[in-house]
C-alpha cells in the first residue's frame, strides 16, 4: 500500500532559496523511497517538493482550492480541488501517513496546530511530524508545556532534523 508524505511550508519562497533547494531534494528522496508526495499544490515549498518528486519519477498530489485564483504548480499528477480552505486543510491532514514541515508563516502554523490538536483530541491517530530545522522549535516547546497529553504526544511523534537523510530514516519506520 502506498505511503503518502504530506509536506508543509512557505508558499512564497523562490527557487533560489536554500529551503526551496532542500524541499526539492526531499521530494526526490521521498520518490526514490517509493513514497508519494502530497502538498497544498501551489508555489514555494509545495512546488519544490513536487518538482523534486517528479524528477525521480514519483507520484505527486496537490490539494488545492476552488476559492483562490492561484494556479496549481505544474508538477502535480493529481490535483484534488476542495471547495474551501478548511476542507483543504482537513484533506492535507487526512491524506498523510506522516508529515514533514519546513519554514513557513501563519498558514504553516495553522497546519501544525491542526495536526497536533487533532492527534491530541484523538480525532485522528498519532502520526510522525518531522520538522526540517529548528525554525518551529520554540512554538513546539510552548505547546508541549501546555498539558501532559501534549507532552507525551510530542515526545513520541515530533522530531527535529537537520538533514534530509535523517528525515528519510524516520519516515522509513512508518
Amino acid at each position: 500500500m502506498e505511503k503518502i508524505i504530506t509536506v508543509f511550508g512557505s508558499g512564497i519562497i523562490k527557487s533560489n532559496d536554500k529551503q526551496y533547494e532542500k524541499a526539492y531534494e526531499l521530494g526526490a528522496l521521498l520518490a526514490s523511497c517509493k513514497f508519494s508526495v502530497c502538498t497544498g499544490g501551489y508555489g514555494g515549498i509545495m512546488e519544490a517538493v513536487s518538482a523534486g518528486a517528479k524528477s525521480a519519477d514519483g507520484k505527486t498530489i496537490g490539494i488545492t482550492m476552488d476559492s483562490v485564483s492561484a494556479t496549481p504548480n505544474e508538477y502535480l499528477d493529481e490535483n484534488v480541488i476542495m471547495p474551501n480552505w478548511v476542507e483543504r486543510l482537513m484533506e492535507l491532514v487526512a491524506i498523510g501517513d506522516a508529515y514533514v514541515v519546513f519554514k513557513g508563516g501563519s498558514g504553516t502554523l495553522v497546519e501544525i496546530s491542526a495536526l497536533l490538536e487533532m492527534m491530541n483530541k484523538k480525532i485522528m491517530k498519532e502520526k510522525r511530524i518531522i520538522f526540517y530545522s529548528k525554525f518551529w522549535g520554540k512554538v513546539i516547546d510552548t505547546v508541549r508545556d501546555e498539558s501532559k497529553s501534549l507532552k507525551q504526544l510530542i515526545r513520541k511523534n515530533v522530531f527535529f532534523v537537520n538533514s534530509l537523510n535523517e528525515s528519510i530514516k524516520l519516515l522509513k519506520k512508518i
